[in-house]
């Protein structure tokens, strides 16, 4: 028999025992892609939830170069600065340094979800660091070189402790593995006060010795902050809240003022004390005085009770129960302490002598003289208040009177005012008739004139026309000679046509009148008989 010849487009078929082994190591890779997928999924992979960071550490690799550990120490963050001097020292790429070394990466990974391969790297689940409204953060960096004497804050991105920008309300991605977060609440500063700022680092003042320095200085700012919510680093600056408002003091039991007259007597005062630190001088004040009780102890009562005795001595005990005198003491004490006191930056609104205690032997005596005084003073009052009461009634008259005037006045205007307008109306109408007269005037000129024309050019037409009825008659006459011969002529022209009919015609008023003349010549004078 002829063998088979194999049909070359035909899939050879394989031994059973070979489609056996690739069917082991196919299930084989299916089940080791299945095992890898699952060791990825539950085992390498990290899921960063929200408000949650995800921070990488490198567990293999180099450690720091002995050239650099020097100058950075034994560091574990992996930070920018420290990342980039590796790589100038070794001469690689900051990529390469960042994945070869040991240590903890300094950059986060945010929400997501990430396959880091456990043999190289450790991954560390950290809260997002969250700052409330009314607080502030301040990151302590736990990396970088030591801060240099006296800086309290770091200023540069290599330097360890708290880092002079603060964190800000709201959400922050912070690596809490190479940072601290510290929270401060933020100061508050009300209507009517002030903020009076310390700085704790910075430059030193030029100026030594004085209570404030310049901006930019380490001490207390000469500049204050207004009212409102303050955010601020409790190691760069500190922030005392002042009040500016007017404040009272009242100066009664043993806070009165005494001291003795001019005549030996003591006396006692009592009164009130209005006062406020000057806007600005709010610093200086804090700084050399303190508080408002260390004011009131410092400046305000010694220099009332100095300016109140000083001026008190010079008075005798009865000129203080005289109402006069208490003003001028009053108004004096006032001037003297405002100008005490704003040399050393308070401001006196007011100052008030509410009672003033003359001594008990003397008080009932110059009391009763002061009745006295004040029943002269009483009876010159009301004659003052007679005379001014006269005064106003012929005030009263005297406006009456200009009232009368003034109204007679206003109505010889108003007759006045209304003959003027009635005048100029009347002059307005005339006016304007004249003007509506020349108007027809010059109308009626222009109206004649082109009748003129209208009637001359007719004239004209008829002229024209006889003109040329006659001129042809002139020609007529004077080609016969004269008038009479071209009559006779017409007059035969019109006439010659008609002869024969009229001849030949027996019947007519013109035949009649043949017809007489014949009859005529039959019949005979009735006179003298028959012709």
């Amino acid at each position: 028999m002829p063998e088979k010849t194999q049909d070359p487009f035909s899939i050879p078929r394989l031994p059973r025992s070979w489609g056996g082994l690739i069917a082991k190591a196919v299930a084989t890779l299916m089940l080791l892609w299945c095992l890898i997928g699952a060791v990825y999924w539950f085992v390498i992979r990290v899921e960063v939830n929200a408000g949650e960071i995800l921070v990488l550490i490198n567990k293999t690799g180099d450690t720091l170069p002995e050239s650099l550990q020097a100058q950075y120490g034994d560091q574990v963050i992996l930070y920018p600065e420290l990342v980039r001097a590796v790589a100038a020292d070794d001469g690689e790429s900051e990529e390469d340094v960042r994945n070869g070394y040991k240590g903890i990466r300094h950059e986060v990974l945010s929400e997501g979800r990430y396959f880091p391969n456990p043999y190289f790297y450790k991954a560390v689940k950290l809260k997002a660091t969250s700052i409330a409204q009314n607080e502030m953060g301040v990151l302590i960096r736990k990396f970088g070189k030591a801060l240099a004497f006296p800086k309290t804050v770091a200023t540069e991105p290599d330097e360890r402790g708290p880092v002079a920008e603060i964190l800000r309300p709201g959400r922050h991605n912070i690596n809490l593995l190479a940072y601290e977060v510290q929270k401060f609440p933020a100061v508050q500063i009300p209507e009517g006060h002030a903020g009076v700022v310390t700085l704790l680092s910075g430059k030193d003042p030029t100026t030594r010795n004085t209570f404030t320095v310049e901006p930019g200085e380490k001490g207390v700012q000469r500049e204050t902050l207004p009212p409102g919510l303050e955010y601020y680093n409790p190691y760069l600056k500190h922030i005392e809240v002042v009040d500016v408002r007017s404040q009272k003091y009242d100066m009664v039991n043993h806070d009165a003022i005494h001291f003795p007259s001019n005549d030996s007597f003591t006396i006692t005062i009592e009164g009130t004390i209005e006062w406020a630190i000057r806007p600005d001088r709010v610093a200086e004040v804090t700084v050399a005085f303190g508080d408002s009780e260390d004011i009131l102890n410092k400046i305000i009562l010694p220099n009332v009770r100095g300016i109140a005795r000083i001026q008190g001595s010079k008075l005798q005990a009865r000129e203080f129960i005289s109402g006069k005198t208490r003003t001028a003491f009053q108004e004096k004490l006032l001037s003297e302490l405002q100008r005490e006191c704003w040399q050393q930056g308070i401001d006196i609104k007011a100052a008030l002598v509410r009672d003033i205690q003359p001594p008990v032997e003397i008080a009932g005596l110059i009391g009763q003289r002061e009745q006295a005084d004040q029943e002269i003073e009483r009876s010159k009052n009301q004659m003052a208040e007679a005379q001014a009461e006269a005064k106003l009634v012929e005030q009263r008259e005297l406006q009456e009177q200009n009232k009368a005037v003034g109204d007679a006045r206003r109505k010889v205007v108003t007759v006045t005012k209304e003959a003027e307008q009635r005048r100029i109306v009347a002059v307005t109408d005339a006016r304007r008739q004249l003007e509506v007269s020349k108007l027809e005037l010059e109308a009626a000129a222009k109206e004649a004139s082109a009748l003129r024309a209208r009637g001359r050019a007719d004239a004209d037409v008829v002229l024209f026309n006889y003109q040329a009825r006659a001129e042809p008659l002139a020609n007529a006459v004077k080609a016969f000679g004269d008038g009479v011969t071209y009559a006779q002529q017409f007059f035969l022209q019109r006439v010659a046509p008609s002869i024969n009919t009229i001849l030949t015609n027996t019947e007519g008023p013109f035949a009649e009148i043949f017809k007489q003349l014949q009859t005529f010549d039959r019949i005979p004078s009735q006179k003298g008989g028959s012709q």
